[in-house]
């Protein structure tokens, strides 16, 4: 009776021990860390999304630097290295990122970035999401680019 305890008892730790210590588990993790940078971007949709309501259009590069919207937004404990806005195209967010070596981020983002695409569509601005992060670390309703 004894023995098959023990056996038992083993055989929860081994299970256990796999369920905590599994591929899938470490990618989910490096899943939330890109999520950091959409998380930190809401400050800067909610600014872009007032800015085509007061002026009715999307702000390029040169406009936002000029408007100069106070949005505070921590990122030197993450692994965004910037967020810019207007770059990639008028009123779109991007979300760039960095592999820093104490947050144990994915070496495969270094460089790449997210970008959120604002579309006016029945009076109010809907988000669409591409990437070009590896699509595995990518969210769901993110798709996949070419290039960096």
């Amino acid at each position: 009776m004894n023995k098959t305890l023990i056996l038992l008892v083993l055989v929860i730790i081994v299970l256990t021990w796999n369920f905590v210590f599994t591929e899938k588990k470490i990618g989910l993790t490096d899943q939330a860390k890109v999520l950091q940078g959409l998380s930190s971007a809401i400050a800067y949709k909610t600014a872009v999304t007032n800015y085509w309501v007061d002026k009715g259009s999307l702000p390029d590069q040169d406009e936002w630097a000029n408007e100069k919207p106070d949005i505070m937004v921590d990122i030197s404990q993450t692994i965004i290295n910037s967020i810019q806005v207007g770059v990639d195209g008028p009123g779109v967010i991007s979300v760039y990122y960095i592999a820093k070596q104490g947050l144990d981020a994915p070496a495969d983002i270094e460089g790449k970035k997210i970008i959120l695409i604002p579309n006016a569509q029945d009076g109010k601005l809907v988000w669409t999401c591409l990437g070009t992060i590896p699509a595995n670390l990518l969210p769901r309703n993110c798709s996949v680019i070419a290039g960096n």
